[in-house]
Formats: structure tokens, sequence, C-alpha cells
């Protein structure tokens, strides 16, 4: 009988509640994809117009360390990217997608870099990574930071993978700054304990903490933080060796050389095999 005069009370209560959590739901993801596009228009306005004309360098620097703080999906770093090019810039990437329409952020700026950065093979811009020292009265985050630039670009022209660039940063960090690095380490262990940093997250290499960059950084720098941080990285990224005495690994791509007693610190594939031939002075033979 309850059936042919239709649902109770209780059946009206509970088909309101759904109906209530479903719409609660459905305004909670209109609102997610609202925010989120707002964010990423905010995002889109903050990247530098770039032509072809401008200085390309600087611009690659600040569009890379953008493009790597959006926790945003590729399509949407990529359109984002696209927004900020014009005339020739904007050509080179249109091409780059008739070839292949899904490609990747780091494609169209390697495409870029090919294009408009300054002419220097892989082997060139790994020297300049390994000669980069900390010099007198420069700070530690400053260092660093300006080792990132040489290393992101070593990384863009080959010379470095990207499963190497933590165990290569550290090894040059401790190589270019040695008494920072020493007087930090034992600070460190006092400010951080084991395993509290996750892999694949990035953090400042001014104060060390986590989710911004250094160049939007207003705290105090924090060098044992960030020794620290890297160190732990280093670690986690399972090619943890002692670095000291040892040379950064070297550069993708490179053949092993014949030759075995290269300096410790110079890349395989930059010095070859002797020259030597044998010759006669005044009757007596020796290499030359």
């Amino acid at each position: 009988m309850s059936g042919l005069l239709g649902p109770g009370p209780a059946a009206s209560r509970s088909g309101a509640a759904a109906s209530a959590n479903d719409w609660a739901k459905a305004l909670g993801q209109i609102l997610e994809k609202v925010v989120l596009s707002q964010a990423m228009l905010n995002s889109c306005r903050e990247l530098r117009l770039f032509a072809g004309a401008e200085e390309f360098e600087p611009w690659l620097e600040h569009t890379t360390e953008m493009l790597q703080e959006w926790a945003v999906p590729d399509a949407e770093k990529r359109r984002c990217l696209i927004e900020s090019l014009s005339g020739p810039a904007l050509d080179v990437i249109r091409t780059l997608k008739l070839i292949d329409p899904g490609v990747s952020v780091k494609d169209c700026l390697e495409a870029l870099d090919h294009t408009f950065g300054s002419v220097e093979g892989p082997e060139d811009s790994y020297c300049k990574f390994l000669n980069s020292r900390q010099q007198i009265g420069e700070k530690i985050s400053a260092y660093i930071q300006r080792l990132e630039r040489l290393l992101q670009r070593a990384v863009m022209r080959g010379a470095v993978t990207a499963e190497q660039m933590d165990r290569t940063r550290l090894a040059q960090i401790v190589r270019g700054a040695p008494l920072t690095v020493a007087m930090e380490k034992s600070a460190f262990r006092a400010t951080i304990p084991p395993g509290r940093r996750g892999k694949g997250q990035f953090f400042c290499y001014r104060c060390g903490q986590d989710g911004h960059s250094a160049a939007k950084c207003h705290n105090e720098e924090n060098p044992s933080l960030v020794y620290g941080k890297l160190r732990i990285s280093w670690e986690r990224s399972g090619s943890c060796q002692r670095v000291r005495g040892r040379g950064p690994p070297r550069p993708a791509g490179v053949e092993d050389s014949p030759r075995n007693d290269r300096p410790a610190g110079i890349p395989t594939g930059l010095i070859g095999p002797r020259a030597e031939v044998m010759v006669k002075i005044e009757g007596a033979e020796c290499k030359a």
C-alpha cells in the first residue's frame, strides 16, 4: 500500500540529502576549475614576452624557473609558453607542433635554445659548469643560483641527463665552495631530521624552505639547510657516492677515451690520445 502512495518521509529526506551532496560536489568542481583557470591566467601574465630580437638567455632562465614552479599539466604550461611568444620565436614552435602536435614544454624550450641561444656545444657548457667557483665574498645562495643556471644549460644541451642533476649539482658545490660546505656540514645535522624532504620537490636555494624559489624569497639565508637538502636529494637519487676526490658524472653521450690518466674532473672525450713520435736529436732517439 505504501508503495502505491509514493515514497515515505524517510525516503524523501534521504533523496534530498543525496541531491544536496551531488549539488555541493558539482559546485566544488566548478569552483576548482574557475580558481585554477584564474591562477593560470595570472601565471601566464608573469611570463616575459619573447619574439626573437630580445636577449634570449635571461628570458630562458626566467621562463624555465616559472614553468618549473607551476603545479599544472604540461599542456597548460605549453599553452602559456606559446602565448608569451610572437614573431620568429612563435614560428619555431608552430613548425614544431606541425611535426608533433603533442610536443612537450621541454622540447619547445630546446628548440628555441637551438635557434636563438648561444652557439655552444655540450662539452663547452659542461666545462663552464665545472669551472664555476664561489667568488670571494659571494654568498653560498648566490653561488648555487649561478651554478643552477649553468647546470640547466648543460642539461638542455645534452651534457648532463636529468637523472644526473642532483649528483652533479652536489659534487660541484663540494668542489666549488669547499670552505663553506665544510663549515655548514656540522651545523646542518642539528637543523633537519633525515628523510624529511620528499623526492621531486623543489626548494629555495636562499632559505632552504619548500614551495618557492630564491628569486621570490624574502627570508633570511640558511646555507646549512640548503646544503642539507641538497645532500638528501643526492642520496635519495640512488647515485650516492663520496664525491671528495671525484669529478661529477661525465657528459651524456660522450664516449670513453682510451687514455686512463686524464686529470680528475675533466669529462671523458675532451682530451684525446697522446700524439707521440720518435725523433733523433744529435743521434739519440727520444719521444716528442
